[in-house]
């Protein structure tokens, strides 16, 4: 039989991609492939599940395959390990072979449709007036080709990652790493340079600070520490280095508005690691590109779920994808994502575009890169980010909750409650960008229709300890489901004692305990958690009469609680 003959057989029509259902449709009747054209860009749920291209895979239906290099049509992205690529003998030449991804990629909506809301176009003449969108134009423009020589700066592998990672951010690229401090020295090297200067927060990541103090007073770069919840220290650090009142500079030689101009990075941690202080990136942003700064904001903790650093004024994205990117505690591995070119209204081009190539210089140079199975791995992660951060951070708000009414807490760091002096700020930025498909699932299974207004703060807090260091390090060591260890964002849930772990210089509080919240039922962590707390103060302040007092309250608090 002819193909023709062969697809009327089996009720398709002749057109190449018409299935049954589509042939069945009568005239002025939506036929069931338009539905596609219906929505601008998909679900963040949607784009993570799928490892990224939606729609793009076309080779579903042909045999070119499905994600990039692959002919089999599998639905889980391959791996590439090869180190080199054979370049093409056509032609007698000695050119480099390429690689053809999707030129869009993934257009990530904030509102799309459940599944009962969705409708079809209508007719093709209705359907004349929709905007274009991603997959059309994929069918009507030729595709990026990459070029492919040497697996250190190019492998289809990384760039499948650092696709997804472009999207959820809303930058223009993304760059992996093999660590989020690798990430973090690339950024160095691409902004800074002897007499230049960095503002970097004194609370953060510790291996942050410490790397920045270390490597610029190496390379002859100023590192100023400046402390978010001071007013104006954030920008005496980038404007002036120094504060204002001890600058014996001349207005000739600092411009008292502008600064001195020397400031090139400032580096943003929200929340700052591990007391959790929020700074107003949009209010950072603004005032270091006034002054020529780049900014980067180190996002780790929030992931592009919860906040997008790059459409509040951020240049660069740092995430160490370690940690809930890839949330299974089994790949080391970072990333930096770049924003998009901006124009001013002269219509000049900013040099941002030559601070990102630096960037992926100091990587390839460096040797920095991320191997192909941990980058494997790595997106493997990212197919179920969406369910596992909403699952902890609704956790981590319960237990932040609970436990600042414990006898045995002196204090809970947590921006999602309304009592932390950062909560304002923090509820304006780290509210959920995709608070409306990304929490479409959820409200399909409460009924909640809600969704606007649904907030997330992240799976992070941190407990300080009635009974000091002391009690806080004996906690660690009696509780059942909670693991003494370092890192976070994975399903398991950790607890550590920073101060052991960042040394004697750290500011970070004795008495301080880090969570991270994990997979687990709350109700199993919290009564974990709390029992180890009141057993280690039973330990220290046996037959003490604060001890006895403490038990009775507990015992009317268990009792009121029945």
């Amino acid at each position: 039989m002819e193909r023709a003959e062969k697809k009327r057989a089996r009720g398709e029509d002749d057109d190449a991609d018409a299935g049954p259902a589509a042939s069945r449709a009568t005239p002025g009747e939506p036929r069931v492939d338009h539905a596609w054209r219906r929505r601008e860009g998909h679900s963040v749920d949607t784009v993570l599940a799928q490892g990224g291209f939606v729609g793009h895979r076309d080779g579903f239906r042909s045999n070119e395959g499905g994600f990039l290099g692959d002919a089999t049509g599998s639905i889980i992205p391959p791996i590439f390990p090869s180190t080199t690529y054979a370049r093409v003998g056509s032609r007698m030449g000695y050119d480099l072979r390429h690689m053809s991804t999707p030129r869009h990629r993934d257009v990530i909506s904030d509102q799309v449709p459940h599944d009962d809301d969705v409708f079809f176009i209508g007719d093709d003449q209705t359907r004349g007036n929709h905007q274009t969108t991603p997959r059309d134009r994929d069918q009507t423009e030729d595709n990026k080709k990459h070029p492919l020589m040497y697996s250190r700066p190019d492998n289809p592998t990384y760039t499948q990652a650092e696709s997804v990672l472009a999207s959820l951010e809303g930058g223009a690229d993304a760059a992996l790493f093999g660590s989020g401090m690798a990430a973090v020295s690339a950024v160095a090297f691409a902004t800074l340079r002897a007499g230049d200067r960095a503002a970097v927060p004194k609370n953060c990541y510790f291996a942050v600070r410490v790397f920045f103090q270390e490597w610029c007073e190496r390379y002859g770069v100023d590192c100023v520490l400046y402390d978010c919840e001071i007013k104006g220290d954030l920008e005496n650090a980038v404007a002036f280095g120094v504060d204002p009142a001890a600058d014996d500079r001349t207005a000739d030689e600092v411009d008292p508005e502008f600064g001195d101009g020397k400031c090139k990075l400032l580096w943003i941690e929200t929340p700052s690691n591990p007391t959790w202080r929020v700074t107003d990136i949009r209010s950072a942003a603004a005032f270091a590109r006034a002054r020529g700064a780049v900014t980067c904001c180190d996002a780790t903790v929030l992931t592009p779920l919860l906040c997008r650093p790059l459409t509040l004024g951020a240049d660069l994205v740092m995430h160490s994808a370690t940690k809930y990117l890839n949330g299974h505690s089994d790949v080391v591995a970072g990333a930096v994502i770049g924003r998009k070119t901006r124009t001013d209204d002269a219509g000049s081009t900013d040099a941002f575009p030559k601070v990102w190539d630096r960037l992926l210089r100091a990587r390839s140079f460096g040797g920095s890169v991320l191997g192909p199975f941990e980058a494997w791995l790595l997106l493997r992660g990212m197919r179920t980010l969406h369910v596992r951060v909403r699952a902890q951070c609704a956790t981590a708000a319960a237990l932040a909750n609970k436990l600042r009414s414990h006898p045995c807490v002196a204090a809970v760091y947590y921006p999602g409650l309304e009592t932390h002096p950062g909560h304002a700020v923090a509820r304006a930025q780290q509210s959920s960008p995709f608070s409306f498909s990304s929490s479409a699932n959820a409200c399909a299974t409460t009924g909640s229709n809600d969704r606007k207004d649904q907030k997330m703060f992240g799976g992070m807090l941190s407990v300080r300890c009635v009974g000091g260091g002391k009690a806080a390090v004996m906690t660690t060591s009696l509780t059942k489901v909670w693991f003494p260890a370092t890192s976070l964002g994975g399903v398991e849930s950790l607890v550590e004692h920073r101060k052991t772990v960042e040394g004697p210089s750290s500011e970070t509080p004795d008495d301080l305990l880090r969570l991270s919240v994990g997979l687990e039922h709350a109700d199993d962590l919290y009564r974990d958690l709390s029992q180890a707390l009141w057993d280690a103060h039973g330990r220290i302040m046996c037959g003490s009469a604060k001890f006895r007092k403490m038990l009775d309250a507990r015992k009317a608090s268990e009792e009121n609680g029945r």
